[in-house]
């Protein structure tokens, strides 16, 4: 499916450019949906509305609205998998075109999509206009933070910041995305910022709404894809964008659990293409590689790769103000779809897989008391084979796995340096144990059942 990309003059002070994602649909129709960028805070700190820096932030915004603009029950070939065709506009195509395919390869693995990708010269130059008397952050209050950390509102992301803010002194940029669309995350942020705030003060938020509308220009309403793959690339677009802003060098943290960054499939149906990759090793090293070759200079960290989710809350420097915030984070990933939820008004499923991470985790300190939609030792509507993903996580668990068995696992899945499997492997075997641990303490007597816990 080719996407095509318009960009029209700012009409008014203090907005983005009304920007719209279109294509030609089977009855030879043109549909148009406007992406929404609200900008101001990115332009308050960076002070930047072009440059290089600014069209890979852009680029970020246009992958994640065509990730949503074309749903794979509508447009994929294999049931999932999607030909997107597009032209991205930007300053200088020609220093872009070093990338291409860089780009196309970490985009493909991402989202598990073909993307075709070509780059156009913007004709429209100036995408934002100040509102009169606006104010922007000097280079030298910029100059003074040393990193730019994801802020996503996960528990992850919420014990990386935690752990930075207690353990160091150096300033710190946390960058968040919110769409709002999907209700929650912008309210998770501001909860945890207003606590983080009381006690730090080296740090400073960066909040950025962009999202797709759910209707097209003409007001007809559309069904949006829900899968949301290409998030993670907005997110670490918009991070280097901030990041260069500040200076050369300048690191990029994304605190996520190797559990989670692997993502070792739960069943051989779920491999490669189907499984998630927002924050595999192999994905931030391509993105790495593709800000290299249009110039830039960047890293992107993950300190917690290693680490499974428990080992992170348990090894968290500041416990009082983990204590004090973690209620306000969500990790799961069907916070919308409240079908399957014995209490609709739960803030979090229970039974997808973040979910069972999240309150595996919990365990391991001792606060695996949330409210969830449906418990999983204790479903009301549902029997607990037809809840979603719950049959795959029995398959999963009641599988014997040896450490080479993960390993062969998270080769298929994706590259990986062979010099770092079995300790990848390993991070897969301890999730594994402190699962069956959690079940073994807290579980129903049907799971342990099932999966031979005594």
């Amino acid at each position: 499916m080719k996407v095509n990309i318009t960009i029209p003059k700012v009409v008014r002070r203090g907005e983005f450019s009304k920007i719209k994602l279109g294509y030609e649909n089977s009855e030879g129709n043109n549909i148009s949906v406007l992406l929404n960028i609200d900008y101001v805070n990115l332009c308050k700190f960076t002070n930047q509305r072009s440059g290089l820096a600014f069209d890979i932030f852009l680029i970020g915004c246009y992958v994640y609205g065509i990730d949503i603009l074309l749903p794979r029950k509508d447009f994929s070939t294999n049931g999932w998998s999607r030909d997107i065709k597009v032209e991205f506009p930007v300053e200088s195509p020609e220093i872009f075109e070093n990338g291409k395919t860089e780009l196309e390869h970490l985009l493909s693995f991402l989202t598990g999509d073909e993307w075709n990708i070509s780059f156009i010269k913007r004709e429209v130059t100036s995408l934002y206009a100040f509102k009169p008397r606006a104010r922007v952050f000097t280079n030298r209050y910029r100059q003074s933070f040393k990193k730019v950390s994801l802020f996503s509102g996960g528990l992850d992301s919420l014990v990386g910041v935690i752990d930075h803010l207690s353990n160091s002194k150096d300033e710190i940029v946390l960058v968040s995305h919110y769409d709002a669309t999907f209700k929650g995350a912008k309210s998770d942020q501001d909860k945890i910022h207003k606590i983080l705030s009381r006690k730090f003060s080296h740090y400073h938020f960066i909040q950025t709404r962009v999202d797709l509308s759910s209707s097209d220009i003409n007001g007809n309403e559309r069904e949006n894809e829900p899968s949301l793959r290409s998030r993670s690339f907005l997110f670490l677009c918009q991070a280097i964008f901030v990041a260069h802003s500040i200076g050369d060098g300048i690191e990029v943290l994304i605190p996520e659990n190797g559990t989670i960054s692997l993502n070792h499939p739960l069943t051989p149906s779920r491999r490669s293409s189907c499984s998630t990759r927002t924050a595999h090793p192999y994905y931030l090293t391509r993105v790495v590689s593709f800000i290299s070759k249009l110039g830039l200079n960047h890293l992107i960290t993950n300190d917690y790769e290693m680490k499974t989710k428990g080992e992170m809350l348990k090894n968290c420097n500041d416990k009082d103000t983990l204590f004090a915030t973690y209620q306000h984070s969500c990790s799961c990933a069907k916070r919308g779809h409240k079908v399957h939820w014995d209490i609709r008004t739960a803030p979090q499923c229970g039974v997808c897989m973040p979910c069972i991470y999240r309150r595996v985790a919990l365990h391991q300190i001792g606060r695996d008391n949330e409210r969830v939609g449906t418990n999983l030792f204790n479903p009301q509507k549902y029997q607990l084979e037809n809840l979603p993903d719950v049959a795959a996580f029995i398959d999963y668990m009641g599988s014997p796995l040896t450490i080479e068995d993960i390993e062969k696992n998270l080769l298929i899945n994706g590259t990986l340096p062979l010099d770092k499997v079995n300790q990848y492997a390993q991070v897969v075997n301890r999730t594994r144990e402190q699962i069956t641990d959690w079940i073994r303490d807290e579980g129903s007597v049907e799971i342990k059942k099932k999966l031979g816990i005594q």
